[in-house]
């Protein structure tokens, strides 16, 4: 590092004693050392000194160019680059390198919240590894929408547009991620100019967050549900521990199943998206049915005095046969 401070200084010298040649060749040395210490920034900032010391030194310009791009692109992480690969395959180098180092690296624990609905959000979020799971809250119901992972996109509702955060998204397990800043868009005006568009129709080809709410809705009312009581053992399939716990039944239809549980509201946030299984036996005659389904908690509803209905919907359907032996005993509910 001294030795750099010391040739900055020596570089001044030359400059203001006119001596190009010279300051050309250490310019181009300077180059070099940045690049390999992957000090980008630094290292663009004195090619264009390097302009204007020298604007005829055309070979100097060019090769710190290519020496420049050239580790650029050496230093985009693997993982990133091959679970982004359908979008970097539409960009040109020049594009890679700008949308690449344009980001910065985030780490996020389980539960951790990326961004939250109805708030700002400047960011774009490229998921390289972990899950992470989308919901959306309407009054005091949370709504699971989607889980999302490496490949995925988060935030591009709000980072073409000014407008506040349509979902939440939290952090279903360890994630590592790459985010970028929305002032990059201006930046990239005059580096690389398409490739905000380029980005814009990448990210158009996602669901939109409306789509997503409107699946839910037609998915909820399409079968009858069934008022159901007694209690189910209840187990959480993609915790560690694989925590067990008893909840109060409230109703069934072929498609899920809702019961009661009595838990804090951060807990029962960080349960929306939760792949569970539940067991419940139930009186038929002088005998009794036993369920065993496994399934996703879709939706999380406050009730009184810290309990919460939760919705879950079934990874496979009930059996036909199973859903009219249940009608005989039960009472309907309303649709689902």
């Amino acid at each position: 590092m001294e030795d750099v401070v010391s040739q900055e200084k020596l570089l001044e010298k030359y400059i203001k004693e006119n001596k190009k040649e010279s300051a050309v060749k250490l310019i181009f040395d300077l180059i070099a050392k940045h690049v390999r210490a992957n000090h980008f920034a630094k290292a663009g900032a004195l090619r264009e000194k390097l302009f204007e010391v020298d604007s005829m030194a055309l070979p100097e310009i060019v090769k710190s160019g290519e020496m420049i791009e050239t580790a650029m692109i050496a230093a985009i992480d693997a993982d990133h680059r091959q679970a982004w690969s359908q979008l970097y395959d539409k960009l040109t180098k020049e594009e890679t390198v700008a949308l690449y180092h344009s980001t910065k690296p985030a780490s996020y624990e389980t539960g951790q919240v990326i961004f939250r609905q109805g708030e700002m959000n400047s960011n774009l979020y490229f998921i390289n590894s972990g899950k992470i799971k989308m919901f959306y809250h309407k009054d005091k119901h949370g709504i699971f929408l989607k889980s999302m992972g490496p490949g995925d996109i988060a935030g591009d509702d709000t980072f073409f547009t000014n407008s506040t955060c349509t979902t939440s998204i939290v952090a279903h397990s360890a994630v590592k991620l790459n985010y970028l800043g929305k002032t990059a868009l201006q930046n990239w005006r005059t580096e690389a100019p398409n490739l905000a568009n380029k980005l814009r129709d990448y990210c158009a080809q996602r669901e939109p967050i409306k789509d997503l709410l409107q699946k839910k809705e037609l998915e909820r009312r399409a079968y009858r549900r069934y008022a159901l009581s007694g209690n189910a053992v209840i187990r959480i399939m993609d915790r560690p521990g694989k925590k067990v716990f008893k909840g109060d039944l409230s109703d069934i239809s072929a498609s899920g199943i809702s019961f009661v549980m009595n838990t804090s509201p951060k807990s029962a946030e960080l349960l929306l998206g939760c792949r569970l299984n539940i067991k419940f036996t139930r009186p038929e005659g002088s005998s009794e049915m036993r369920i065993d389904q496994d399934g996703r908690i879709v939706g999380v509803h406050s009730q009184m005095f810290n309990e919460y209905l939760a919705n879950v919907k079934w990874e496979e359907p009930l059996d036909s046969g199973v859903v009219k032996r249940i009608k005989l005993t039960a009472q309907p509910f309303q649709i689902y």
